[in-house]
C-alpha cells in the first residue's frame, strides 16, 4: 500500500469494509447505492477508502488461495461468508500486508499448547502444575533441571504451581515479549497484551525482570497485587481487580469501560469481527458478561444500552450502532 492509503482513517476503512460486505451479500438497492455515493462524497478519506476496497476486490489473486476461491465462488455457504469476512478484515485493518493476516494463526498452531478463539482449556504439566488457557492462547514449554520455563506467545494463562523436588526441577519461569516472570508463590495469571505484559499474583509473590531494564533489575510483585510491565520497566502495580481474574470463571467484567475497549475484549472470544460506530465508542459499559456466548453479550448490550446490532454474513460481521 502507498502512503496515501496508510493515512486513511481507520473508521473510514471500517465503513468501507461494511459497504463491501453489503455489496457482496446482495445487489444494492437504488436507495443503498445513493447512500453509498453520499458516504463516499462525505469526505476524501471515505473516497480513498472505497477506492482501496475496490482495488482489494480487483486483486483477489493476491490473497491466499483458500480465501480467494471462496470469494469468487458465488454460492452462499459458510465458507464464502467467512472468506468475505476475512477479506473485509484485511481492509479494515488498514496498511498491513494482505498475506500477513494468518501470521498469528500460524504462530498459535505451532505452539506446544494452544487454544482457539472462544476455547477454554486446563492442562497438567510434567511437574504437576496446573495451567488454565484462556481464549486464543499459545505457549511453549521447556522443563529441565535448571528451570521450568513457559514461553507465552499470545493470550492469557493461570498457573497453579505444583510441589516439586528442587533437585529435579528448577524455578518456575514465564517468558513474555516484555521480560521474564518468576513464580515465588502458588498461583498467578499472565496475559500477553499488545506492547505490555499483565500479571496478577493471586497466591504468593512474583518477581519480574523487564527485558531491557538497566542492570537486569528484578521487581517483586506482592501477593494480592496485579501489575503491568513493559520491556523497560514496571508500568503499574495495584490490588487485583475483579476484571483481571473474571476470565477464570469464563466471565468478562467491566466497570465504566468505553464501548470500543469493551468490544475489543469481546472480540478476543468471538470468531468474526465486532465493530463499533464512532458515535458510541465512548459509551461506558458496566456489568458481568458470559464469554462462552458472545451473541448473548451483544444481546445484553442492545437490551441495556441505546445500541442496535447490524448483522452481516450470518453474524460473522457485526456493527454496533446508536439506536
Amino acid at each position: 500500500m502507498n502512503k496515501a492509503n496508510s493515512s486513511i482513517a481507520k473508521h473510514s476503512l471500517e465503513e468501507a469494509a461494511d459497504w463491501l460486505i453489503r455489496q457482496q451479500e446482495a445487489p444494492l438497492t437504488n436507495e443503498e447505492k445513493a447512500q453509498l455515493k453520499q458516504w463516499q462524497d462525505a469526505s476524501q478519506e471515505n473516497t480513498h477508502a472505497w477506492q482501496l476496497a475496490q482495488r482489494l476486490m480487483g486483486h483477489v489473486d493476491r490473497l491466499p488461495k483458500d480465501v480467494a476461491a471462496a470469494v469468487l465462488n458465488r454460492p452462499e455457504d459458510e465458507g464464502r461468508r467467512i472468506a468475505i469476512g476475512k477479506l473485509a478484515l484485511l481492509l479494515a485493518a488498514g496498511p498491513t500486508l494482505w498475506g500477513g493476516y494468518k501470521a498469528i494463526e500460524v504462530q498459535q498452531w505451532t505452539a506446544d499448547y494452544r487454544t482457539a478463539k472462544g476455547e477454554f482449556q486446563k492442562i497438567t504439566l510434567p511437574d504437576g502444575s496446573m495451567v488454565k488457557l484462556n481464549t486464543a492462547t499459545a505457549f511453549d514449554m521447556t522443563f529441565n533441571s535448571r528451570s521450568r520455563l513457559l514461553s507465552l506467545r499470545e493470550g492469557e494463562i493461570e498457573i497453579h504451581t505444583g510441589q516439586v523436588d528442587p533437585q529435579q526441577f528448577g524455578p518456575f519461569l514465564i517468558q513474555t515479549q516484555e521480560g521474564t516472570l518468576t513464580a515465588l508463590g502458588k498461583r498467578l495469571t499472565v496475559r500477553q497484551c499488545d506492547g505490555f505484559t499483565q500479571l496478577a499474583a493471586i497466591e504468593g509473590q512474583v518477581q519480574v525482570t523487564p527485558k531491557l531494564a538497566q542492570n537486569n533489575e528484578v521487581i517483586t510483585i506482592k501477593s494480592g497485587h496485579q501489575a503491568q510491565m513493559s520491556n523497560l520497566a514496571l508500568l503499574s502495580s495495584q490490588l487485583i481487580s475483579p476484571a483481571t481474574t473474571a476470565w477464570l470463571n469464563q466471565m468478562l467484567a467491566a466497570h465504566d469501560m468505553p464501548l470500543k475497549q469493551f468490544a475489543e475484549e469481546v472480540s478476543r472470544y468471538r470468531k468474526g469481527y465486532l465493530r463499533v460506530s464512532p458515535e458510541i465508542q465512548n459509551l461506558l459499559v458496566s456489568g458481568a458478561f458470559p464469554t462462552s456466548n458472545t451473541d448473548t453479550i451483544i444481546n445484553m448490550l442492545t437490551h441495556t444500552y441505546p445500541i442496535k446490532a447490524k448483522h452481516h454474513l450470518g453474524g460473522y460481521w457485526v456493527t454496533l450502532e446508536p439506536t
